[in-house]
């Protein structure tokens, strides 16, 4: 009789290069937790700058994680819940297998949106759910 047991492990993007397994009878379910999401272009002391009523285009790039997770921009102001910014397209490169995705946004502010806070997250659910949010960064609106 052939028993399975099942074991859930969260490994470091150096542990998964230098660790290998002989696997007699078991299954080994792994993840590993993406990195510090990275907006594209770096933000200046966490403020990034817009125009009412122009496209802004937000990029979030999410490195090393597995399996791949998903990536989502979110937006609000101060005392409000946050909002999605749905007007993304979403691209992946597998390296060294681990995901690299990058979620890029446009929406369009307006005036309402000046000093909203937007920030990304990564996550993925499965077995075990992980999830890791970047630092937040404020919309400036420029006058036109």
């Amino acid at each position: 009789m052939v028993s399975s047991k099942y074991f859930r492990f969260i490994l470091t993007k150096q542990s998964i290069l230098t660790y290998s397994c002989l696997l007699i009878h078991y299954i080994i379910l792994f993840s590993v937790q993406p990195s510090t999401r990275i907006f594209q272009p770096v933000p200046i002391h966490s403020i990034i700058t817009g125009t009412k009523d122009v496209p802004l285009e937000v990029t979030c790039l999410s490195t090393g994680g597995y399996p791949q997770p998903t990536v989502n921009l979110f937006k609000y102001r101060p005392g409000q819940s946050s909002r999605s910014i749905t007007q993304c397209t979403t691209s992946s490169v597998l390296n060294l297998n681990l995901y690299d995705v990058t979620e890029m946004c446009t929406f369009t502010p307006t005036q309402a949106d000046d000093g909203a806070i937007i920030y990304c997250e990564s996550s993925y659910t499965g077995e075990v759910t992980l999830r890791a949010k970047s630092d937040e960064i404020q919309l400036q609106l420029l006058c036109k």
